[in-house]
């Protein structure tokens, strides 16, 4: 388990993916997984785009630290998310990592953290920033995604 102060620290540092290949955005039913690691220090990190569904706008974007962490999800078009204080939140929101919660409180997704929501290729690139991601590669989608 993180303190929220290792959560934090975990989040803001800048990140680089292991590979600067271009990103195959992943097709319906599918998911891909990005390598990262911290350009500050020793960690790794594994960020994964999940499309597991048939819905064309469902998508969720996660990071997940020493694989089982999950310190950080954004879920687009799906049901509300229950907070374990009984709110409920609707799509699209945001998940951070709390100690003792994990990753089970949500939150609205803030326009200033993902500009499209109905661009999942965009919100993609948005998470990747939200990470502190630098270098960027293409994103590249074979598919229609809006």
């Amino acid at each position: 388990m993180l303190t929220d102060p290792e959560a934090r620290r975990l989040l803001d540092a800048v990140k680089t993916l292991v590979s600067a290949n271009k990103i195959n955005f992943p097709s319906l039913q599918s998911y891909i997984t990005l390598e990262a690691s911290s350009s500050q220090t020793s960690d790794r990190f594994q960020i994964d785009i999940q499309r597991k569904t048939l819905n064309v706008k469902k998508c969720t974007y996660q990071t997940r630290y020493k694989k089982s962490i999950n310190l950080l999800r954004i879920d687009i078009e799906g049901p509300a998310h229950p907070n374990p204080d009984g709110t409920e939140i609707p799509c699209p929101h945001i998940h951070i990592y709390r100690e003792g919660y994990d990753d089970k409180w949500a939150y609205p997704l803030s326009s200033e953290i993902i500009t499209d929501p109905n661009d999942l290729v965009q919100v993609l690139i948005n998470f990747l920033e939200y990470n502190n991601i630098n270098k960027i590669p293409e994103v590249i989608s074979q598919i229609e995604v809006n």
